[in-house]
This record gives C-alpha cells, sequence and structure tokens, in this order.
C-alpha cells in the first residue's frame, strides 16, 4: 500500500500553523532574545596579565584564553580560584621562577577550574600539591604536569571533599616528600588515559596515594619510586574508608625500599576500617622487590 505524500502546499501550511501555534503558547522568557555569553578573556604573555586575569575571574567566573606557547613565570603565588573558571592554556607554560616554595595553581573550596593544553612545573608547596591544589573541583585535560614537588601530592593535589578529573594528561617526575609523588586523594579523584611516570615519594605513592576514591582507568603507572609503593599506594588514615579501583590499566616497572613495589593496600591504623583495592583487566608486572606481595591487606587479582 502506498501512502500519498502531501503537496509542497500543504507542507508549508502544516508549518506555518505549528510554527504559529508555538509563538502563541511560548512565554515572553522562550521569545526575548538570549543574553550574549561574555567573551574569552585572552591573557597577554606575562605573569602581572594572568594575575589581573584569575582576578577578575574569581569576581565572575569567565574564561581564560592564554598566548600560544607563552611561559607565564611567576616570582609569587598566583590568586586561589573562587569561582567557576576554564583556562584554555594554548600549549602555554605556567612556571615558578623563584626562591620563594609556592605551588603554581589552587583551587579553593568554592571553586571550579577546568585547565586545558597546559604546562604546570617547577612549583614547590611548603605543604600540599607542588603543581596543583584542589579543595573544591578540577578537571585536568591534555596538559603535562611535570618536576613539582610538595611535602604531599607533588603533582597533583585532592583535598578533603574535592572533586578531581584527569584525562589524557601525562603526570611526571614529580617528587612528595611523605606521600603521592604523581597524585595524593582525600576526596574523589578519576584519571584516564594518562601516564604517571617517573615519579618519587619518601613514604608511599611513588605513583599515587589515596585515601579518599580513586579511580584509575586506561592509564599507565610505570617507573616510580618511593620508600614503600613505588606505584600505587591506598590507605585509610582518616575516619571512614578508601577505595582505589584500577581498570584497564598498567602498573608497571616501579620500584621501592620495601615491598611492595607495585600496589599497597596498607593499614594504617587498626582502629579505622579496611580499604580496598580492585584491580579489574589490569597488569601488575615488573615492581620491585614485588608487585602486591607484603601488602598490609591482600591485593585480589595481583601475584607477586
Amino acid at each position: 500500500m502506498s501512502i500519498r505524500k502531501p503537496s509542497a502546499r500543504v507542507v508549508q501550511a502544516i508549518c506555518a500553523g505549528a510554527a504559529a501555534a508555538l509563538l502563541a503558547t511560548a512565554s515572553p522568557a522562550v521569545l526575548a532574545t538570549a543574553a550574549p555569553a561574555a567573551p574569552p578573556n585572552t591573557v597577554p604573555c606575562s605573569e602581572s596579565a594572568l594575575f589581573a586575569a584569575i582576578t577578575a575571574a574569581n569576581a565572575g567566573g569567565g574564561t581564560l584564553v592564554l598566548s600560544p606557547g607563552c611561559t607565564y613565570e611567576l616570582s609569587a603565588p598566583l590568586p586561589e580560584i573562587t569561582n567557576t573558571v576554564v583556562i584554555n592554556a594554548r600549549h602555554s607554560t605556567i612556571t615558578r621562577d623563584s626562591a620563594a616554595s609556592f605551588g603554581i595553581l589552587s583551587v579553593g573550596s568554592s571553586g571550579d577550574l577546568t585547565l586545558r593544553d597546559a604546562t604546570i612545573t617547577n612549583g614547590a608547596a611548603p605543604d600540599f600539591g607542588g603543581g596543583i591544589a584542589n579543595r573544591g573541583r578540577l578537571t585536568v585535560t591534555g596538559s603535562a604536569i611535570r618536576d613539582n614537588s610538595a611535602n604531599f601530592s607533588g603533582g597533583i593535589g585532592g583535598g578533603t571533599g574535592s572533586v578531581t578529573l584527569i584525562q589524557r594528561t601525562n603526570i611526571m617526575d614529580n617528587m612528595a616528600n611523605v606521600n603521592g609523588g604523581g597524585v595524593a586523594n582525600d576526596g574523589d579523584m578519576t584519571i584516564t588515559d594518562s601516564r604517571i611516570i617517573g615519579n618519587h615519594a619518601g613514604a608511599v605513592g611513588g605513583g599515587a596515594a589515596n585515601d579518599g576514591t580513586l579511580r584509575i582507568t586506561k592509564s599507565n603507572v610505570n617507573d616510580n619510586t618511593a620508600g614503600r609503593a613505588g606505584g600505587v599506594a591506598n590507605f585509610t588514615a582518616s575516619f571512614g574508608t578508601s577505595s582505589t579501583t584500577i581498570t584497564n590499566s598498567n602498573v608497571n616497572n616501579n620500584s621501592s625500599t620495601f615491598a611492595p613495589g607495585g600496589v599497597l593496600n596498607a593499614r594504617v591504623n587498626p582502629n579505622n576500617p579496611d580499604g580496598t583495592v580492585n584491580l579489574v583487566n589490569s597488569r601488575v608486572r615488573g615492581n620491585a622487590p614485588t608487585n602486591c606481595a607484603g601488602s598490609d591487606i591482600t591485593v585480589p587479582n595481583c601475584s607477586g
């Protein structure tokens, strides 16, 4: 059976009628012209310009577009980010050029930072987050976090209550005096399609140290070093519990002074509940002195 197509005039009439009906029922708010979005703020290649741009964005939020390929050399800490801010770095670098010790970027509890295509380097925080310290919300995409240092979380640190998403990013050659050479997390952190390589921690977690909820997916945690757990350390140091899930990833060729060299699930305080480590379709190989053997709490699906 065939279906007769309406003529062009009929189609036009139907469309016109529908449009008229929509206009008749639409509220004034729908019919009003939307206010244009604030234009991005292009930031000249200077420390003072970047400082002023972040200060302005904190007042009302906004997008900062950095000068392509620029190196922003900091002699003093940048303002803490306290609003919703996007930094499109366009392959520029933000670095510390000072004898003073401070991290490169910090996100306050009310802040929400999206960082794209940046190199963050040479931060030296006296406490937490040598490259980036996050106490609010942070998304890092397509970036390099390298050669930063701190007592905790040499590269990127996620504080209690924070949410951190790291995508397609290299976290390399960072150092923590205590825990988390590459990253340390006390909040909620997700790492995907990234590399955590060549980092060091004096105590535990050369690549990553977790006391919250950590997910590592389709990433490599390789060639990191620590006093214990050169690769990944999970522990519950405060009330509550911790969990680390490693999916479709590699934790290979990490080393530590004390076993295990690969993945550790530590029992810090017998009064705290045990944390959990889940390995899903992941490889833990070639770590020294062991892969997971010697962990305080057995790591399922890991041998050696």
